[in-house]
């Protein structure tokens, strides 16, 4: 199935335009709410957000293959406009989501199924998981549905992805902000640590990263998937894991 550009704009714009009436209602979402706002996928792919859409004559800058999804972009910055507390805010919500273009791609459910399934099978059932690129938290749900009980946290960059990430889980702890910013006091504390971490050649810039005496990770943070293999590694509970690796065994 090809890529449908309009249809997963659309999608989107509308999950968007749902979360800001719930935070304005100051309520949780619906069941037919809460499928809407899984609707929403990023704009991974979507490049046609970065083309201006601020007036009408903002269309003759745009290439003749994206033309057809101006009135769309231009809602999207309408409704972000109406929605900022701020011109500032307003410029928050267009940077996060343009930097969101390489690196959006979300997990299909299926697949993070299986995974959630095979350690249920082999015994490792979360106590304390943690997603730090949640997106819109396909290993969270799926971690959730085996065991309800789980201590939950969602790590979420992106702005507006993160706020509807609060919508659909708001009994865990979403945290919107980067991964490099989670409290030291979290090293060893995560018996799962588990995520579709973004790929490429970004740096991380971590403090802790860069002055540590460990050269591997101070060249980890030229390269983002490397950055989150290893702070992944120094939030996970490795006596834990250690611990049912010598029981299975």
């Amino acid at each position: 199935m090809s890529f449908n550009k309009e249809k997963h704009l659309s999608a989107n714009i509308e999950a968007i335009k749902l979360c800001f009436q719930l935070e304005k209602e100051k309520r949780s979402p619906t069941q037919d709410e809460t499928k809407a706002l899984k609707q929403y996928a990023g704009f991974g792919a979507l490049k046609c957000i970065l083309n201006p859409a601020e007036n009408l004559s903002d269309i003759a800058h745009w290439p003749n293959s994206d033309v057809e999804l101006f009135p769309l972009v231009a809602e999207l910055h309408g409704i972000l406009k109406k929605n900022s507390k701020s011109e500032q805010q307003y410029k928050q919500y267009l940077s996060s989501l343009k930097n969101s273009i390489l690196t959006a791609f979300y997990t299909p459910p299926e697949v993070v199924q299986v995974l959630a399934e095979w350690l249920r099978q082999n015994g490792i059932s979360p106590t304390k998981f943690l997603d730090p690129s949640a997106g819109m938290g396909e290993f969270i749900s799926a971690f959730k549905n085996q065991n309800n009980s789980t201590q939950v946290t969602g790590i979420e960059k992106d702005l507006l992805t993160g706020k509807l990430l609060s919508h659909l889980y708001p009994n865990d702890k979403m945290r919107v902000m980067g991964f490099e910013e989670i409290e030291s006091r979290y090293n060893n504390h995560f018996d799962v640590v588990s995520s579709n971490i973004p790929f490429g050649d970004v740096g991380a810039f971590d403090i802790s990263f860069l002055k540590s005496r460990d050269k591997v990770k101070q060249q980890a943070c030229r390269s983002i998937h490397n950055y989150f293999f290893l702070k992944g590694m120094d939030t996970f509970e490795k006596e834990e894991f250690l611990r049912l690796l010598l029981l299975k065994g």
